[in-house]
Order: structure tokens, then sequence, then C-alpha cells
């Protein structure tokens, strides 16, 4: 079986540092105890990190996209959305990763213990602990939420440095090699293999064979985590019990394949086994029925037993009411089971007594069966059959256009949106091109729209380009019905400031005429096109592409909760057909703000006045 060691972790730490320097958090979901981050460059597309306390932390290109989260999960997002990656690096040579963030104007560092049981730690700037996946409290180790956070202690010797002198005492204390190196040095039973194997030894042979021969040994060690430092060679070799990983091609295994890096190694290898993590065991699935059933008909029961106890006590009470005996009321106590503190000194008081005990055990009747309730409804939701592992499936190829706001306007041509500043500065310095034509909203807080091969553009193009630039403007959050927007030529915007002005990142200067596009609706189509993706723009434009789509408003609500909406109608308007689109990519279409369905499909037109330009 596959595992990872300190020498992996090591190699991937770089992978990962590379990969990802730079890179925001943009989400974060649950996979068990894993954590799967979706992390995004302003450049570039998503990016997919695992992070498993069992199986070790990677970047991936095959995990698929979750639904589900955690409460500590919520609780890291929370902590992280939105934070910047700036480093990766291990703990020694111990496999635990530890991945730096940067939070406002501090940073906290994300701890992955891959140790058992595993643990997952956030740790603030101070070195205290923010949240943790399994708190720790034992005499030799303590993580609790505000503590200080301490790495795992490590008994073995690391082999990063090893001298002649520690192999030498190493060999010293046991009786054979591969006893010397795996019980003194913090070294993996695969790696103490090759270690020996390089040095012609095997697991068996006696200690004195290396007598001489400490400063040999040592520089063996050096090499190998050099080479899983520097220069891996990730591999996937023959091992006992299977194949494994390996971030130096060995000598003592047999060599199954090569691979381009360790993450691919990982999520060919290790990524099923992260999702069956996540997977409750049919049998635990079974007895966790079994329990709830029987706690449900235990609790019946007593209900049923209660509410006789309160009838019979009830028409006890009624009968002191009656009598005249004192003597007579008090053996119909006894005979409830109702022996008070002070004995009641009239008939009429011991029936009130009685009615008492009624009204408690009514009471506790209605909270059986009230618990017996709540306990068989949340057994009914415990699946019959342990859902299958879903089938992990390649991520969708992103053309490069999908980093902005995008859609093809009625003509066919390509229309691009700025997301934030960094979109928009990206999208003018680099997209826009002789012949396209540039759109703004005559309003702070506006994207740049490029029109590509603009010049050709007709009356309908300049008004579906004009009403999305204006409704991805800050006019959509005010919540305003209309805005009016402008278009020019590449050659009138400029990336140097007016004399005695300033201009913030993703503002441009514009100079010359301006063709105003006045009054453009605020409203989006949000559907999916023929491969699935998740678009957003003006109706006219991508009705006829669509399979199916609704027209937004802007609405005083939160954006996600308006994305889960539109999701829901987008499912419903699919029918049988799947839908892959995710809550995030539908966000991530939507215009910022909250909004309200008006109308879905291929309903008419509400009657309303249409942009008009004044070109």
């Amino acid at each position: 079986m596959a595992e990872l060691s300190g020498f992996e972790v090591l190699a991937l730490v770089r992978e990962i540092d590379l990969a990802l320097r730079g890179s925001y958090i943009n989400n974060i979901y649950s996979l068990g105890e894993s954590q799967v981050l979706r992390l995004r460059r302003p450049e570039e597309g998503d990016r997919w990190l695992v992070a498993s306390p069992r199986r070790g932390v990677w970047v991936s290109t095959k995990v698929s996209e979750r639904s589900e989260t955690s409460p500590f999960t919520s609780k890291l997002r929370g902590e992280l959305e939105r934070a910047k990656f700036l480093s990766a690096s291990q703990a020694d040579l111990d496999r635990v990763f530890v991945l730096e963030f940067e939070v406002g104007e501090g940073s906290k560092k994300l701890v992955v213990e891959m140790m058992p049981p595993g643990n997952v730690v956030l740790v603030d700037d101070d070195g205290r602990i923010g949240q943790v996946l399994r708190e720790v409290r034992s005499p030799s180790r303590r993580l609790v939420k505000g503590g200080a956070y301490s790495q795992p202690s490590q008994r073995r010797l690391s082999p990063i440095q090893a001298s002649p002198a520690e192999v030498a005492a190493a060999l010293g204390k046991e009786s054979t090699v591969g006893k010397a190196f795996g019980r003194n040095f913090s070294i993996p039973k695969k790696y103490v293999a090759e270690t020996l194997a390089r040095l012609g030894l095997k697991d068996e042979d006696p200690s004195s064979l290396l007598a001489g021969r400490e400063q040999e040994a040592a520089e063996v060690l050096a090499r190998i985590v050099s080479a899983a430092r520097k220069s891996p060679s990730p591999c996937v070799c023959s091992v006992q019990d299977g194949e494994d990983i390996f971030a130096v091609e060995p000598r003592a295994f047999p060599l199954v394949r090569k691979g381009a890096s360790l993450s691919e190694l990982c999520d060919d290898l290790l990524l099923a086994d992260v999702e069956s993590d996540g997977v409750e065991p049919e049998a635990q699935v079974d007895e966790r029925r079994r329990q709830a059933e029987l706690t449900v008909m235990k609790l019946e029961a007593d209900a049923k037993r209660l509410e006789e106890e309160a009838r019979g006590t009830k028409a006890r009470a009624v009968e002191a009411a009656k009598s005249e005996s004192l003597a007579e009321a008090l053996k119909l106590m006894e005979a409830a089971g109702l022996r008070p503190r002070r004995a009641p000194s009239t008939a009429a008081a011991a029936a009130s007594l009685l009615y008492d005990e009624a009204k408690r055990l009514e009471e506790g009747a209605r909270d059986s069966l009230a618990a017996a309730k709540r306990i068989g409804k949340k057994a009914g939701a415990i699946p019959e059959k342990v859902p299958s592992r879903r089938k992990v499936l390649p991520r969708r190829h992103s053309e490069w256009f999908e980093k902005f706001r995008w859609f093809r306007t009625s003509g066919g041509k390509l229309a691009l949106g700025g997301r934030d500043a960094g979109s928009n500065s990206l999208l003018v310095k680099r997209h826009m091109a002789e012949g396209d034509t540039v759109f703004h909203a005559d309003l702070f807080g506006s994207p740049f729209f490029v029109l590509k091969e603009g010049k050709n553009q007709n009356d309908a193009e300049v008004r579906e380009v004009a009403q999305a630039t204006a409704a991805f403007s800050s006019a959509w959050k005010t919540g305003l019905g209309a805005a009016d927007a402008y278009w020019v030529g590449p050659d009138q915007v400029s990336t140097a400031a007016p004399s005695g002005e300033f201009l913030s990142r993703g503002s441009f200067a514009i100079k010359g005429k301006k063709n105003y596009v006045t009054r453009n609706i605020l409203e989006v189509a949000v559907g999916l096109d023929e491969r699935g993706r998740v678009v957003a723009g003006p109706e006219s434009a991508l009705a006829p592409g669509l399979k199916g789509y609704v027209i937004l408003r802007p609405h005083k609500e939160k954006g996600s909760d308006t994305a889960k909406k539109v999701l829901k109608e987008l499912q419903a308007l699919a029918g049988e057909e799947p839908v892959e689109a995710t809550l995030d990519e539908v966000a991530r279409a939507l215009p910022t703000g909250g909004g309200k369905v008006v109308r879905k499909g291929t309903e008419s037109r509400a009657p309303g006045r249409r942009p008009q330009s004044d070109t």
C-alpha cells in the first residue's frame, strides 16, 4: 500500500511551493477529515490542493469538486478565504506539511500532521492555535484552541545531517544494520532498505560489517536527502505489500513506472484512498442505524409506560379528592408509588400531590415521544447502503478567456470583462488589441469590457456589451435599475494618469470622445452553454446558445443565497439531464451582490425600454 514518508514530503513541499506561490484560496471543501482547497491566481485558472492528515498534501488535477462542508472546514474557510499562499515547508524530515498564508496584515500556518492519528492545525502568527481538527491532551503534548502550537517530538535522529559519530553510536547499540538505521534514525523502512542497498548490505547483516564505513554511510544518507530536496525522481516501485511512491528512484526495489511529479503519482495511488476515508464503512452505518432503531423502540416503550402510569395516578387522584378519609388517601398515594417527604394532612392535599405526579408522568411521556421522533428522523436519514465512492473525473479544460467575465455577442464576437482591479489591468494591458472596442460604465466601480474585433460591431452588439458593463459594475450592488456606459477605441485608453492625478490599480485614463449608451437595464441572463459552462450576460446575446437560463435583477440578499437559487433553477430547467456546474461556478458568474429571478428560459421579455445608443 502506498504511503508517503518524510522524503516524499520533502519533495512535495517544493512542488506545492512552485505551483501555488502567489495564488489565493477561493474555497475549501470537506472530504471526510481531509480538506480540499481551491486556489486561484488572477492570471490563471484554478488549482486544487488535497490536504489529508492520513494520506498527505499535494496539488491535484483529478480531485472532483465537493459540496460537503464539515463544521471544521467551515471554520477554516472563515479564517482562510481569500488568503494568499506564501510558502510550503516541512518540519525537519517529519511527515508534517506547513503551509503559510498571508491573511490581512498578518499570516497563518495550516499544519498537516500525518503521524497517526493525523491532524490539521491552523496556527496564528503569534504561534497560537486558531483551529484544530483533533484536540490532543497528553502529558507529552497539548493541542487545544488558544494554546501554543508545538511540533511533534522526534525521538530518533534526523538523517538530514547525520554524522559518522551518530552512525557509529547507532551501530554500537544494535545487532544488525537494519535495526541500527531503522531504530535510531528517522528513516522509513523503504529508505532503510535503499540506504543499505547503496552500501551493498542487507537488513539482517550484522552491524560489525559497517565498522570503519561510518563516514560512507553518513554520506549515502546525505545524498538521498539531497536528491529528494533538489532533484527528485518521482516513481512507483514494487514493494512487499504492493506498490509504493518514491521521491528518489531506488536500487532496492523494482521500478514500475516514473512520474512527471509526485503530485501526479499521489493522484494515481492515494486520491482514491482519500475518497474512501470520507465514506463511512457499511458495517458502521448498519450498526448506527440499528442502535438508533433500538433507542427509538425503548423511548416509545417508556412513553407508553409513563402514559399508563399517568392515567392510573390521575384516577387515584380523583378517588382521593372524593375520599373523606386521610388514611384511604394515603393508601392511594402509596399504590401510586408516591412517598413525599412530608405527608399530607388532608385527603384534598393528597389528591393535589397525586394530580401533580400525573402531570409529571404525562410530561415525561411527551418528552420520550418527542425524542423518539427526533432520533427516528435521524435514523431515517441514514442510507440503507453506503453511497459508492464518487468517480474522479479529469477537470474540464478551461479556455484562456474564462478567467475573465465573458460571453459571445449575438454577432458571435467575444466580449471580455474584468472581475477585479487585477483582471481589469490584465485585460487592458495584455488582451486589448487594435481593432477592438473598450467599454466602461459611467460611474465609479466599473469593470472594463473589451469587445474583440469590435471595430465591426453593430448596434445590437454595442447595446449588449454596454448592458453587461453596467450590470457587472457597482450599480448592481447599489440596486439601481439602469446605468449609462460608453465605448472608445483602444488608442483612447492610456495607462498614464493626467497631470496631477493618480490612477489606482486596474484604472486607466480615457482620452477623446466617449460614445455613450444610456439607460442600460441592469439584468443578466444566467445559463449553461453547450459545454455545461455557466455563462452570464445579456439575454439577447446568450439565449440562442443556452440549454436553459434565468434572468436576474438586483435584489438585497446575500450573493451566496442568490447563487443557490440560480443553481436550483438551472437544475430544474435541465430536467433529467445532469447539471455538472457547481455552486462556486455559478457564484463566480454572477454580478457582485444579490439578485432575484424575474423570469426563466424562453419566456417573453417583460415590457421595457431598450438601451439607447447616443453614438
